[in-house]
C-alpha cells in the first residue's frame, strides 16, 4: 500500500468516526426533556381563587395547627343511652376502681365507651358507666361474674391489741374487683365508728387501720383515737354505705 492509498484510508476513517459522533450527539439530545417541560412539572398548580360575591366578606383559609387536626380526627365522644351514666375521671382513679364503685365490670366500661387500654385513664376524662336493666347511678349493681360489689371484704386481723400507737386492725379484699371504701363504716360495736374517705382495695389488697393518730396513706389509716380500742372479745363491723353489715370480726 503506497502513501496515497494509506492517505485516503486514515481520512475515510475519520469521516466515518465523525459521522458516527455526530450521529450519537443527535440521538442525545433527542431523547433530552424540553426545559419549559420540566419547570411546568416542578411548579405546583395554583388553585384559582374566585372572588366574593358582591356584598358577601371575604374568607380567608385558617391555618390548620396539628393539635386541630388531631382534634378533627378523633372520634366524638359517645353520649351515654337509657341506663347508663357520665363518670368524669378525677385525680388518681383507676379503671377498676371505678368499676368497683358502680359494680360493674371493667370490660363493659371498655365496650361502652370503645376503649382497649384499661390501664390508660386520665384526669377530665369522661366515661360512660353501663348499667343493667333497672340498674340506678350510684348504687352497687352486681356485676358480670355474679359477686356484689364489696362481699370479698373482711375484717382480716387485729395488730398490737391494747397497745398505744401500734394497735391496728387490717381489712382484707378477697375479691375479684377493686372496691372503693368512699362512705364505708368500720364500727366497734356498743363503741365509736370510724367513717372511711375515697380509699381504693385492689383485689388481693388491704388496709390498716390504726387506733391513734398518724399521717394517712394509700395502705395505713389513722382513727386519731386518744386511747386503745381493742381488747379480747370486742367486735368490729364493717358497713357498707347502705348500712348494710359486710363483714364481721371479733378479737380473739
Amino acid at each position: 500500500m503506497n502513501r496515497r492509498q494509506l492517505a485516503f484510508v486514515i481520512l475515510l476513517n475519520a469521516l466515518i468516526s465523525l459521522t458516527i459522533a455526530v450521529a450519537v450527539v443527535w440521538v442525545v439530545e433527542q431523547q433530552r426533556p424540553d426545559p419549559e417541560r420540566l419547570v411546568a412539572l416542578a411548579t405546583p398548580a395554583i388553585p384559582a381563587i374566585v372572588p366574593p360575591a358582591e356584598g358577601a366578606a371575604a374568607v380567608t383559609p385558617a391555618a390548620v395547627t396539628p393539635a386541630a387536626a388531631a382534634q378533627a380526627e378523633a372520634p366524638p365522644t359517645p353520649l351515654p343511652a337509657a341506663g347508663e351514666e357520665i363518670y368524669v375521671v378525677q385525680a388518681g382513679d383507676i379503671l377498676s376502681a371505678i368499676a368497683g364503685r358502680y359494680g360493674v365490670s371493667m370490660q363493659a366500661i371498655l365496650d361502652a365507651n370503645g376503649l382497649s387500654n384499661p390501664d390508660f385513664v386520665f384526669s377530665g376524662q369522661r366515661l360512660i358507666i353501663p348499667f343493667d336493666e333497672g340498674g340506678q347511678a350510684g348504687e352497687a349493681t352486681p356485676a358480670s361474674s355474679g359477686q356484689a360489689s364489696g362481699s370479698g371484704l373482711r375484717v382480716a386481723s387485729f395488730l398490737g391489741v391494747g397497745e398505744p400507737g401500734s394497735e391496728a386492725l387490717q381489712i382484707a379484699n378477697d375479691s375479684d374487683l377493686a372496691v372503693d371504701l368512699q362512705g364505708w363504716r368500720l364500727e366497734k360495736e356498743g363503741g365509736p365508728s370510724y367513717l372511711f374517705g375515697s380509699v381504693a382495695l385492689y383485689p388481693g389488697s388491704g388496709v390498716l387501720l390504726y387506733s391513734g393518730t398518724g399521717t394517712d396513706s394509700t395502705v395505713a389509716l389513722y382513727w386519731g383515737q386518744p386511747a386503745p380500742l381493742w381488747q379480747p372479745g370486742a367486735t368490729a363491723r364493717l358497713v357498707n354505705p347502705q348500712g348494710q353489715e359486710m363483714a364481721r370480726s371479733t378479737v380473739p
